[in-house]
C-alpha cells in the first residue's frame, strides 16, 4: 500500500526559465579529457526494461524532453523539479549523435503512465508526461526536465532509460537512482533503499557508483529544484547510417494553409515501406535540442501522431504545426523491426 498523499507542490511553469536552468545544469559538457578508468566506472550496467514501459496509446503526443509540462497545459506535474543532463558516448569516450534517449518513471506518488487498458493510467498525475525522448546532436548530449521519481512498494527511487544508437535495432536499458536515503511522502524512511532494492543491490560497487547519482540544488531557484549529470557509455560501436539504413536527415518545411486559418509546415520525404518516421524541431537550443513534434498525415487533419510507419515506397508528406526557427526539421527513421518506441 502506498503512503499517504503529499500536499501539492506548486512548480512555477516558465519555459524560458526551463531552458536557462537546463543550460546551468549542463555545465561540464565541454570539459576536455576522459580517462579510460572513468569511462569504465561510468559505463551503465544493462538492466531489465521493467514492466512499466508505456504502451503506444499511453505515450503523449507531447513526448519531448520536458516531462513536467504537457503541451501548452499551464498546470505542472506535482513534485520536485529535477534536471538530468549527460552524454551518450562510445567506449572510447567519443560522442554518439542520432542516439535515441528515452526516459520514463513513476509520478510523485509512485504511479506510472503505463496501462494495459485504453489510454494512460488514470491514477497517474494527469499533468505528468511520464515519458520523454531526446535525439542527440553532434556532442552526444541529452537533457531532460522532470520530477523526482515517486516510490512504490518493493523499489526505491529510480529513472528508467532506454538508449538506441545508430546501427542497432533495439534499445539498451538501464536505470539511475538517488545516492541518498529514500523517504516517503509522509517523511518516514522508506522500506526499500538502494542497499536492498532488487535491481540495485546485485550490482557491483563500481556499477552502483555509476548510476546512483548525487542531485544538487540548482543555483538561482527557490522551489527546491535539483540537477545531476550522468553519461551513458555504450559498449557498442555506432554505425553512421546512409539512407535507407537507420538514422535521420534534415528536411525543410514548406508553409501551407492549415485548418481554421492556421499555418502548417509540409515536409515531403522519400519513404520506404515499413520504415518508422518521426519529426524533430530545433527551435531553441542549437544541436542540443531536437524536440519531438507531433504531426498529421494531411494538410488540415488532426495533429494526432508522433510516429508513422510507411506502408509503401515513394514520396511521403507529413504536416507539423510548429515552425522551425532555423527553417529545417530533422526526420528520424527506423528500419523495419527496429525500436520504434514500443516494447
Amino acid at each position: 500500500m502506498k503512503e499517504s498523499k503529499p500536499l501539492p507542490v506548486y512548480i512555477p511553469v516558465n519555459r524560458r526559465r526551463f531552458f536557462k536552468s537546463m543550460a546551468a545544469a549542463s555545465a561540464g559538457f565541454t570539459l576536455p579529457g576522459f580517462l579510460a578508468e572513468a569511462l569504465t566506472l561510468t559505463a551503465s550496467p544493462v538492466v531489465t526494461q521493467g514492466p512499466y514501459y508505456p504502451l503506444s496509446d499511453d505515450i503523449p503526443l507531447d513526448k519531448d524532453n520536458d516531462l513536467v509540462q504537457l503541451g501548452d497545459n499551464l498546470t505542472a506535474a506535482t513534485g520536485i523539479v529535477t534536471y538530468i543532463t549527460g552524454r551518450v558516448l562510445d567506449s572510447s569516450g567519443n560522442p554518439i549523435r542520432n542516439a535515441l534517449v528515452e526516459c520514463w518513471h513513476a509520478d510523485n506518488e509512485g504511479d506510472y503512465l503505463y496501462s494495459t487498458g485504453t489510454g494512460r493510467n488514470s491514477a497517474c498525475d494527469a499533468n505528468f508526461a511520464g515519458f520523454g525522448q531526446f535525439l542527440t546532436g553532434s556532442t552526444g548530449a541529452f537533457r531532460f526536465r522532470t520530477i523526482k521519481a515517486g516510490l512504490y512498494t518493493g523499489r526505491t527511487r529510480h529513472f528508467h532509460w532506454g538508449v538506441t544508437i545508430p546501427g542497432k535495432t533495439t534499445r539498451t536499458c538501464t536505470q539511475t537512482g538517488w545516492n541518498e536515503v529514500a523517504y516517503g511522502n509522509n517523511g518516514a524512511v522508506w522500506a526499500t533503499q538502494n542497499s536492498n532494492d532488487n535491481v540495485f543491490s546485485p550490482l557491483s560497487a563500481a556499477q552502483k557508483a555509476s548510476i546512483l547519482l548525487d542531485f544538487t540544488p540548482v543555483a538561482g531557484t527557490t522551489t527546491g529544484e535539483v540537477a545531476a549529470n550522468w553519461d551513458f557509455v555504450s559498449g557498442y560501436t555506432p554505425v553512421e547510417p546512409t539512407y535507407p539504413a537507420p538514422g535521420g536527415f534534415l528536411a525543410q518545411g514548406e508553409p501551407v494553409a492549415g485548418p481554421n486559418g492556421t499555418v502548417r509546415y509540409k515536409l515531403t520525404i522519400p519513404a520506404y515501406a515499413n520504415y518508422c518516421y518521426e519529426i524533430y524541431g530545433n527551435p531553441t537550443m542549437a544541436d542540443l535540442e531536437w524536440k519531438a513534434l507531433p504531426f498529421s498525415l494531411s494538410q488540415t487533419g488532426s495533429i494526432d501522431r508522433h510516429k508513422h510507419v510507411a506502408t509503401a515506397e515513394g514520396s511521403l508528406s507529413l504536416y507539423v504545426a510548429a515552425a522551425a526557427e532555423k527553417g529545417f526539421y530533422k526526420v528520424s527513421f527506423r528500419v523495419p523491426g527496429a525500436n520504434t518506441g514500443m516494447p
